[in-house]
Order: C-alpha cells, then sequence, then structure tokens
C-alpha cells in the first residue's frame, strides 16, 4: 500500500475511533514503558562549534519534530554558562522548595463534600509511598527551561506503584500527525509509542505552551540566543587575552644577519614569552610594546549585558541577583515582587498538570469519574515583616474574632510546632 493510501487508512480508522464511547474508568495498563536504555547515555555535544547557523539547524529540526539536539544543547549550556545555571536553578527551587499539600477539591459541598475529603486522603496515602516523587517533581519544574517534561504512570492491580521520569532526549513528534506527542523506546527507537495510547499513563507537563508546537514553549530558545553571543564574545576574549596579557616582544637585528641566525632569534622570542629567560647579542636591540586594553572593556560590556539579560529572563529582574548593579533596596524589593509573580504562575501550572494527569486518574480508577478530585496545592508564604504579621494576627483573633488556623501561623511567623513533649514558652514566660 503507497504512503498517501495508508495515511488515509490510518485516519478512517482513528476517526471512527473516536466515535466509540471511550472508557475512562478502564483499569490502566501495567506495563512499565520507560526502562533503562543506553541511548540515554550517548551525547553529539552540538555546542562545540555553534555558530548563528548551526543553531537555526538545531533549531529547525525540533520544528520538525526531533527535538533531542536541542535538549542536549540546553543541558550544556547549563554546564557552560554560570549565569544561567544559578537562574534556573533559582527558578527552579523557588518552586520545588515549597512544601505542598493535597487538599479537597472546595466545591464539593453536602453528600459529595465526604467524596472529596476521602479522595484527597486516598491520593496523600499513594503519593506518600511514591518514593520517586521529589525527582519527579524538579523532573517536571524543568519544563520551564525545556518547554516540556513527561513522566510515565507505572500501575499494578489498579493502583500507582511508581513514577517514572522520561528523559527530555526521548521525545519526538508524530510525522504524521504533527500535535501527536511520542516516547523513543529500545523498541521503537525511532518512531516511538504515541502518548495517547493509553489514559493515566503519562504526565505531560507544559508551563508555556505554544498551540500546535510542543517544542517552542519553555525559556530554552531565547536562553540559547544569548548563549550564542556570550559563548562567542567569551571565545574571543579568552584568545585576546593570551595574545594582549603579554607584552608584545620585538628584536632588530643588523642588516645582513644569516637566516639562521634569524631563526634561532625568533625561537628564542617565543620562549621569552614564557620562559622569560633569554640571551642575546649585543647587536640585538630588544623591544616591549604593552598590549590595547580598549578591547578588554568591549568583552566585558558584552558579558554582563548577556548576563543581565538571562536573568531578566528567568527572573523577571536583576538587582537581586547582581551586586554591582545600581539601584536602592526599594527598587530590589520591587523586583523581587515580579519574581514572586513569576512564582505564583509556576504554582499554577503545576497545579494544574498534576490535578489533571496525576490526581485526576488516581480517583477515578479507584472511585469512578463522578467524584470530585482534589487539588495539588504549594504552600506559599509571600515576603512580609513578620512583626508587622504578628500585630495584625493579633487584632484579628483578640479584636476581631477570627478563626486562624494555628499550623499556618506556625509557619508565615516562621515559629516550628512543638512535638511530642517539647518544653514550650507559655504566656508570660521568657527564654
Amino acid at each position: 500500500m503507497k504512503r498517501p493510501a495508508l495515511h488515509l487508512a490510518r485516519s478512517v480508522l482513528r476517526a471512527v475511533g473516536s466515535l466509540l464511547p471511550r472508557r475512562d474508568d478502564a483499569p490502566p495498563s501495567a506495563q512499565r514503558i520507560i526502562r533503562p536504555w543506553r541511548d540515554d547515555a550517548w551525547h553529539n555535544y552540538p555546542s562545540i562549534g555553534i555558530t548563528p547557523r548551526k543553531l537555526l539547524a538545531i533549531l529547525q529540526a525540533a520544528d520538525g519534530g526531533e527535538p533531542r539536539l536541542a535538549f542536549e544543547l540546553f543541558r550544556e549550556m547549563l554546564a557552560k554558562w554560570p549565569r544561567l545555571a544559578a537562574v534556573e536553578a533559582t527558578r527552579r527551587l523557588a518552586l520545588t522548595g515549597l512544601d505542598w499539600e493535597i487538599v479537597p477539591d472546595p466545591t464539593a459541598e453536602g453528600p459529595r463534600r465526604h467524596a472529596a475529603e476521602r479522595a484527597a486522603a486516598y491520593c496523600r496515602e499513594t503519593l506518600a509511598r511514591i518514593d520517586a516523587l521529589r525527582d519527579v517533581l524538579t523532573h517536571l519544574a524543568r519544563a520551564i527551561g525545556f518547554g516540556i517534561s513527561v513522566a510515565e504512570l507505572v500501575w499494578e492491580d489498579g493502583r500507582l506503584i511508581d513514577i517514572v521520569p522520561v528523559p527530555h532526549t526521548r521525545l519526538v513528534r508524530d510525522a504524521d500527525e504533527p500535535w501527536r506527542l511520542r516516547v523513543r523506546t529500545e523498541a521503537e527507537p525511532s518512531r516511538g509509542v504515541p502518548l495517547d495510547a493509553e489514559p493515566f499513563k503519562w504526565i505531560v507537563h507544559q508551563p508555556m505552551p505554544a498551540c500546535g508546537r510542543p517544542f517552542e514553549g519553555g525559556l530554552l530558545r531565547a536562553s540559547a540566543l544569548l548563549y550564542l553571543a556570550q559563548n562567542l564574545s567569551f571565545k574571543d576574549w579568552l584568545i585576546w587575552s593570551q595574545i594582549a596579557g603579554m607584552p608584545l616582544r620585538i628584536a632588530r637585528f643588523e642588516p645582513g644577519t644569516p637566516e639562521d641566525d634569524k631563526r634561532r632569534l625568533l625561537e628564542m622570542l617565543g620562549h621569552l614569552g614564557t620562559d622569560a629567560v633569554a640571551i642575546f647579542s649585543k647587536n640585538v636591540e630588544l623591544q616591549f610594546v604593552e598590549g590595547s586594553q580598549g578591547a578588554a572593556k568591549s568583552y566585558e560590556l558584552l558579558q554582563n549585558y548577556c548576563n543581565n539579560e538571562i536573568t531578566i529572563l528567568w527572573l523577571g529582574q536583576h538587582l537581586t541577583t547582581d551586586i554591582k548593579a545600581q539601584g536602592s533596596r526599594a527598587a530590589a524589593e520591587i523586583h523581587d515582587r515580579v519574581r514572586e509573580d513569576l512564582l505564583v504562575d509556576d504554582i499554577s501550572d503545576e497545579a494544574a498538570t498534576l490535578r489533571r494527569d496525576l490526581l485526576r486518574p488516581l480517583v477515578q480508577t479507584r472511585f469512578g469519574a463522578r467524584t470530585p478530585v482534589p487539588h495539588f496545592r504549594r504552600m506559599l508564604i509571600e515576603s512580609v515583616d513578620t512583626r508587622v504579621l504578628a500585630e495584625t494576627l493579633a487584632v484579628a483573633v483578640e479584636r476581631l474574632g477570627l478563626d486562624v488556623p494555628r499550623r499556618w501561623a506556625h509557619r508565615a511567623l516562621g515559629v516550628p510546632e512543638p512535638v511530642a513533649d517539647e518544653p514550650v514558652l507559655g504566656r508570660g514566660e521568657r527564654p
């Protein structure tokens, strides 16, 4: 069968299949797909000899459904550019460093309230048994840069027993259906297996999706352009420093000097730059010319520009990371609040993905599709003055009679809750 006819047949079968009722309550597959594979250890090192033309080819390959080189380039960028590694870790750890909890669906009322609390309790118990959950959440947070992160849900007898992160280099796009994502495996090393073939099997996190283009989201592309400028200028700066760091050595000799003597004189000038010791005839005149430092300033300015721009791209500001920046304390605090706005957005994206691809499968496989799905919530405490917060709590509790959760107050004030029979300070007591 020719390719157009085969493609038409697949489309017809898929269209017919879409008309059939889909059973979301069907038990998920117990087969684990993502297993260790030696192909994960192979690297192409695309950053070696990077040029604008090479970077364009890498990004065009990602547009065509093969993002492996783009993802490998981003990993090398993190290894070779300290500022990028720092701001990426700052953005990611600001999210993953927060405590989290599973809370019942707040919209559930009446008889559904009990079902919502029971579903939340079941999700908490199940996730507490997943040892790899911390690593999975870190892997999903890396989608801020990569644009996408995928993890596999492993089931056994209808119960979730493990979550496996999928290496970014395994992700590809379907050649016939560009909107369809696939994961390369040892059994399917080139085409891969489709992510939408089985329900409740994959967590797909895309915090900044580009509609119809699964590999264009995230901060990878903008970071790659800045990395290109930083990398090329840094190489030129190193070459310049090797030449301009040492004075230019000039030796003048008498006319008629034999060629052999000229060659030996040139060799001695070369050794003079490293050994700083040489012998010359009295007839040889030596001159040392110091290199100009003007070019160094241009390289430094370009490096500072790239560092500042990559910081603004990831954190929304640069005053809190650049000690050389000129600005007031108030301006730095305002910039820091911009970073908190980005954190709130990251928290919202993560919560939506985990509720859709993790908590919903847990609830529906155990209680059915009508049970309210709980929410994944990070416990964010905004930067406030603890003295002002303490005074506000005193007014809220003693004067207004508001009910303030004790656990929240301890966390907001930074005061740990006592455990067991630990001695505590009561009213009127002093340490």
